[in-house]
């Protein structure tokens, strides 16, 4: 029997359409002499916020030269044409999670390694450290992008389209949506699973027509795009964090006046508190809507769930191990997250 959705889930392409016709609406003349497009393929999060929050302190903090438009829903195309974008300076900045950076530099791939951290509060002080954000916010200027959010968005959470996921053993076989990186497809193959790498746009759809069974992904694209309508559980095993990176583009930057261009990156940075406040503040709201709109969180008995951390818990090692700039960046997450 085919698998159906119900026709209250709305397509990828329908959510963009009503998200375009709110955001669009016809913008007064601007005397701004430059204009940052703020683009991110989610909407709602804290990403996307990220982006408004900008648009708030920018004009005032550069004397109205510089203006700022958020484009979320993937109104500019997909992850790989913003990344393209940025590194080409046609697109001005762009967040996303840190695993979509990859083809830029693989060290943002580890921030998908299962057990990388504790829990939220220690990840966001790890991301918070001086050092270590300035590293990290510098990492791929070479490649064209300068750094300027790093924060948790959220935690992964599993779920299945077509029954739930509740014990290991249901991941048996089937394909789900992950982002793309080693470490993605490893976690994949220890519980049983095939790891299926692709953006959100195909996500939604590939979970429509049946193409995938599930996907992991964090609370605000279970409760913005609506997938209550498609199934109502979701499992939490806190093995995984969606670190999100924002990020400028170089050549654009580099077409501003150096004055201008110090307080566009500066005052972008210093909303990374914010950024991260409001993620841990988002993921509370949203869990509380999943619930009200009738789906369920559960976790792993606690066999189940010491059996899950025994399998995940190699992965980094493993996907590191012969990399060595790989390895290196990972003993220095590890490093810094002794600290706290």
């Amino acid at each position: 029997m085919k698998f159906r959705i119900p026709v209250a889930v709305m397509t990828f392409a329908q959510t963009v359409a009503i998200v375009a016709a709110a955001t669009m609406a016809p913008v007064p003349a601007s005397a701004a002499e430059y204009t940052l497009k703020w683009a991110v393929v989610t909407r709602g999060d804290m990403q996307e916020k990220f982006g408004r929050k900008l648009a708030e302190i920018l004009p005032a903090a550069t004397n109205g030269r510089v203006e700022v438009q958020v484009f979320p829903g993937g109104q500019l195309g997909s992850p790989s044409a913003m990344i393209e974008g940025l590194q080409l300076g046609t697109v001005e900045a762009y967040e996303n999670p840190a695993d979509f950076f990859t083809g830029v530099d693989s060290r943002f791939g580890v921030f998908s390694i299962p057990f990388l951290f504790k829990d939220t509060a220690q990840a966001n002080k790890v991301l918070g450290d001086p050092e270590f954000n300035d590293y990290v916010l510098k990492m791929a200027e070479a490649k064209g992008l300068v750094g300027v959010n790093l924060a948790v968005a959220a935690e992964s959470l599993y779920f299945g389209a077509k029954k739930p996921l509740r014990t290991i053993a249901d991941f048996k076989g089937l394909k789900l949506r992950v982002n793309a990186t080693p470490a993605e497809r490893a976690r994949m193959a220890a519980l049983g699973a095939t790891a299926v790498p692709m953006g959100l746009p195909e996500m939604i759809t590939s979970l429509q027509n049946g193409v995938i069974d599930g996907t992991m992904s964090g609370i605000s694209i279970y409760t913005n795009f609506n997938l209550q309508n498609v199934g109502k559980t979701l499992l939490e095993t806190h093995d995984t964090l969606l670190v999100s990176f924002g990020a400028m583009s170089k050549p654009w930057l580099d077409k501003l006046p150096p004055d201008l261009r110090d307080i566009v990156v500066s005052e972008a940075r210093k909303l990374q508190p914010w950024s991260r406040q409001t993620g841990v503040d988002e993921v509370v709201e949203l869990r509380q809507k999943w619930i009200d709109r009738g789906g369920e969180i559960v976790t792993l008995p606690s066999a189940e769930q010491a059996e899950l951390e025994k399998r995940l818990k190699p992965i980094g090692a493993d996907v590191t191990k012969d990399d060595p700039a790989l390895k290196a960046f990972y003993d220095k997450v590890e490093a810094i997250t002794a600290k706290y």
